[in-house]
Parts: C-alpha cells; sequence; structure tokens
C-alpha cells in the first residue's frame, strides 16, 4: 500500500486554535483528511494587557498536544504551526513559542500580518475556481480577522494596495469592553468608533480604487451566511444591512437565542458586519463569501515549496505590481525602473548559481530596486536614507519582516557606503546577503544613469575570472561608462571578481 503524504497546518488564531491534516497528491490536488479546532480567546488578554498569562498558555500546550496526538495517529509526515497577531503582539511572544517547544515539541513560527493575508489570498485562488476572473475584473478583498482589518485592491489582475488597520471584531470590542448597558448604546458607540477610524483611511489611501467585485473573508463569515441562510458563497450588500439592523432592533440576547449563536459569537459578528458594511453599503453587484481558512493557505503554501501542487496565479507577480503601486507614490521613473529590472536579472542570473543566491533572493534585490530611488521625491541629497524609510514603511504582502529588512538595507546600502547602524547588527549571513544584492544593484543603476534608457538590453557572462557585461546600443554611454567604474570596486569587494562593461553596437 502506498505511503500517504499527510501535512498537518496549525493555526494559532485570536479566538481558536485549529488544525487541518491535508492529503497531498502530485496531481495538483489537495484533499482534507481531517479537521479539529478549539476554542480559546488569547487575544482577549493581548488586546486587554499586552501579554499572554501562563494559564492561558498551559491551555494552548494542552490544546496542542491533543492535536499532536491526533497527528500521530494519522502518521502525519510533516507539519507548520503559525501563530497570528494574538502571539505575535504579545510581549512575552518569544516566552510563549519556547514553553510550547518544551512541553509539546511543536516549533511555532510567527505569520507577519503581510505573510498570513498572502497565505489567505492563495487560499482563495485554490478554493475560487473564478478567482483569476474577478481579479482581472478588477476586486476590492476585505478581510476582518479578530485582530484586524486588510483592506486589499486587485485591478486587471495585478495587486495594488493592501492596507492594514488594527480594526479586528475582537480588539475593538475589547477596546470597549467597559459597555455593558444596552445593545444600541454598544452599537452607537461601536458604529462611531469604526467610523471615525476609517474615514481617516479612507481619505489617505482609498482613493476611489476600480473594482467591480468584493469578497469578503474573515472569522464571522460562516456565521453570518448560516444566518443568512445563505446557499451558496453568494451575498447582497441589502442581505448585510438587514442582518446588522437586525442585531439592533432585537438586541444581541434575543438574537442569539434564535439563531443558536453564544452571545460572544453575536458581539463579533456585529463588529464583523459593521466593518463589512463600511465598504459594501450600496454596492449593486453580487459580494463573495467564500469558506477559506489560515490552515487552507498553509497548505497551499507548503505544496507549492515541495512541487506538490499550484495555483493558476503567480503570486511572485503580486508582489511587484504591488511594490510599483507603493513607489509610483513618490514618482517613480517607471520606464528606468523596468530597465533596472532587467539588467539586475541579467546579473543576478550569471551569478546565482556560482555564489549561492537563490530564486527567492532574486526577488529581493528586484523589490529594492523598485523602491530605490523613491527618496528623490522627497531630497536628492542622501535620497537613499529617504528610500530607506520608505521601503521600511511600505510592507508587502508575502515578505516576512526579515525580508522587508533585507530589502530596506540593500536599498540604503545601494552605493556601496555602510556606515550606518544598522549594519552593526546583522548576522554574518545577512550581511554578506545585502552587500551581495545591493553591489548588484549599484551595477544596474549604473547603465541606466541617465533615465534615458541608452542601453537597449545587456548580455552578461562570467568566464575567465570576471563578469562581462555586453551593452548593446547605439547611443554614447560615457556617463554610464564613468559610473559603472566608480561602482565596480564594491562590487569587486563583494564577489571577488571584477566587472566589466563593454559597449556593442546594436
Amino acid at each position: 500500500m502506498a505511503k500517504l503524504n499527510l501535512f498537518a497546518a496549525i493555526d494559532i488564531g485570536s479566538s481558536r486554535i485549529s488544525m487541518k491534516i491535508f492529503q497531498l497528491k502530485k496531481n495538483d490536488s489537495i484533499s482534507v483528511v481531517d479537521s479539529c479546532e478549539s476554542n480559546l480567546s488569547i487575544g482577549k488578554e493581548t488586546y486587554n494587557v499586552g501579554k499572554i498569562s501562563y494559564e492561558l498558555t498551559s491551555e494552548i500546550c494542552r490544546c496542542l498536544e491533543n492535536f499532536k496526538r491526533v497527528m500521530n495517529e494519522y502518521g502525519v509526515s510533516d507539519y507548520i504551526c503559525y501563530a497570528t497577531s494574538a502571539v505575535r503582539e504579545a510581549s512575552n511572544s518569544e516566552y510563549i513559542r519556547d514553553q510550547i517547544l518544551i512541553r509539546t515539541g511543536l516549533k511555532v513560527g510567527i505569520a507577519s500580518n503581510e505573510e498570513e493575508r498572502f497565505l489567505h489570498y492563495k487560499a482563495l485562488a485554490l478554493n475560487m475556481e473564478n478567482f483569476d476572473e474577478i481579479i482581472e475584473e478588477g476586486a476590492l478583498i476585505i478581510e476582518v480577522s479578530s485582530g484586524s482589518l486588510q483592506v486589499t485592491s486587485y485591478e486587471k489582475s495585478k495587486l495594488q494596495f493592501s492596507q492594514n488597520l488594527p480594526l479586528g471584531s475582537l480588539r475593538i470590542i475589547e477596546i470597549m469592553s467597559g459597555v455593558r448597558n444596552s445593545t444600541i448604546v454598544f452599537s452607537k458607540l461601536l458604529k462611531e468608533y469604526t467610523a471615525n477610524m476609517l474615514e481617516l483611511y479612507k481619505n489617505s489611501f482609498f482613493n476611489n480604487p476600480k473594482y467591480k467585485n468584493i469578497i469578503l473573508i474573515g472569522a464571522q463569515t460562516d456565521n453570518i451566511k448560516t444566518a443568512l441562510k445563505a446557499e451558496n458563497d453568494i451575498v447582497s450588500s441589502a442581505q448585510l444591512d438587514e442582518l446588522y439592523k437586525e442585531i439592533n432592533d432585537i438586541g444581541l440576547y434575543d438574537f442569539s437565542d434564535k439563531y443558536n449563536f453564544s452571545y460572544e459569537e453575536c458581539r463579533l459578528m456585529m463588529a464583523s458586519l459593521l466593518l463589512y458594511r463600511s465598504f459594501t453599503s450600496k454596492f449593486e453587484k453580487s459580494i463573495f463569501m467564500p469558506d477559506i481558512e489560515f490552515t487552507d493557505g498553509i497548505c497551499v503554501e507548503y505544496a507549492e515549496k515541495n512541487k506538490y501542487t499550484h495555483t493558476r496565479h503567480i503570486f511572485t507577480n503580486d508582489i511587484f505590481s504591488s511594490a510599483m503601486y507603493y513607489a509610483g507614490r513618490y514618482g517613480i521613473d517607471k520606464k528606468h525602473v523596468e530597465k533596472v529590472l532587467s539588467y539586475c536579472e541579467s546579473i543576478f542570473m550569471a551569478l546565482s548559481k556560482r555564489f549561492g543566491l537563490s530564486k527567492f533572493d532574486l526577488v529581493l534585490l528586484k523589490v529594492a530596486a523598485i523602491y530605490s530611488g523613491t527618496g528623490l521625491y522627497i531630497n536628492i541629497n542622501d535620497f537613499n536614507i529617504y528610500s530607506y524609510n520608505i521601503t521600511k514603511a511600505n510592507k508587502l504582502l508575502g515578505l516576512s519582516n526579515k525580508d522587508n529588512e533585507i530589502i530596506s538595507l540593500v536599498v540604503l546600502f545601494q552605493n556601496g557606503i555602510f556606515d550606518f547602524d544598522e549594519y552593526n547588527y546583522l548576522s554574518k549571513s545577512r550581511k554578506l546577503l545585502i552587500a551581495k544584492l545591493a553591489s548588484i544593484l549599484s551595477l544596474a543603476l549604473s547603465i541606466d544613469y541617465e533615465h534615458k534608457q541608452k542601453v537597449e538590453r545587456i548580455r552578461v557572462s562570467l568566464k575567465n575570472g570576471e563578469i562581462n557585461i555586453n551593452a548593446y546600443t547605439d547611443s554614447d554611454i560615457t556617463l554610464e561608462q564613468w559610473q559603472f567604474n566608480e561602482r565596480e570596486e564594491f562590487f569587486e569587494d563583494v564577489f571577488g571578481i571584477p566587472a566589466r562593461l563593454k559597449n556593442k553596437n546594436l
């Protein structure tokens, strides 16, 4: 009998801990073998007092010990366990993870907000058959989790922006935990509080994105669809408005009795509906509310990395399109950036095998190239410092905090000057990677120094102990050659080989 490839995905969330066991097949199929969950309001402690208590940590460990027994019974061959905002934001986060490892043997990773959302969208791409068609038309994805609200915009299949606000259903309820008078008073204050937070966001960022579809995801979508008696994953704005009105009219206790929800679930549903309605009000088309969970996204990511399955949508391109969107807000020269991207890739590919650079390192390099000139919007002097700060502030979906740090520092060191405190605290391996990427970026930028795209293309070869870059152009590139020679010493110091730029006629 063939051995089953079973994988477990575990999500330590704000209001529950859940696990799914998946069977992975080489024919691009993923199926759920079993699932289990335990309601545990970790976020309540984190959002109220800033840390997780010893008693709650013990409950988390007991839950994970039970999950581990289930994994062993099925013969799970591999697993990934992620904790999200409730653990991520706790002041004793590292201690909690260490205690879990000691008591259960399970290693817990911390998913950044950007990684968490990216995995949700991978789950969407897998579970929604028409996902590609929807984002081609233009889509707004509204995700209400326990800890935050994420608003993401796709236009013509390209990810534009994705912004996170600390307005999760559980978080705002905990912030307003002192309100006990009545459903009407609670609802009124909740509405005013969220409206004030969202108004600032919409005025500063939500500048009339072009979308024809809305996708709602989050912890309360199942309960909302149950209350609506929805037969599929499509709801209307009017239905959401009516359900919100019903909760207000009959009160949380009567609503919980009518639909057989707990009082706490009703409060969370009210908060979620309020946030959803801030974007769906008067939206006349159908609204998608698919069933997806964070564990689905964890599985898709694992399956892709292990060559079991893939979605049609190429999510790496989302990282680049989003970077271009954010950088575009700082007036970057897009034609210049596109040329520099092509030069970076050509130089990188010639070096990657010999110098241990990975495919994902190329992603980091290209994002750094996109952000490299954003600081010119602020000041031409020391623009790399301003570019560094802009890069740090504009994190991208799909990249971890570590990835963002690397990209930011590549941008900062693009001129080969490392006289910054940020560099001194890095590990040796990270220093080396940043130096390699920064030196490649520096050469690539010099080849289009005047932003006139004089060089149509380059051909790069590594032979006889040096890297040769043939620049195909009919233009005078004396200035570019001078700049290249100025930066070549930085490159040679890092890679231990010289670089030569040679003019070739078209």
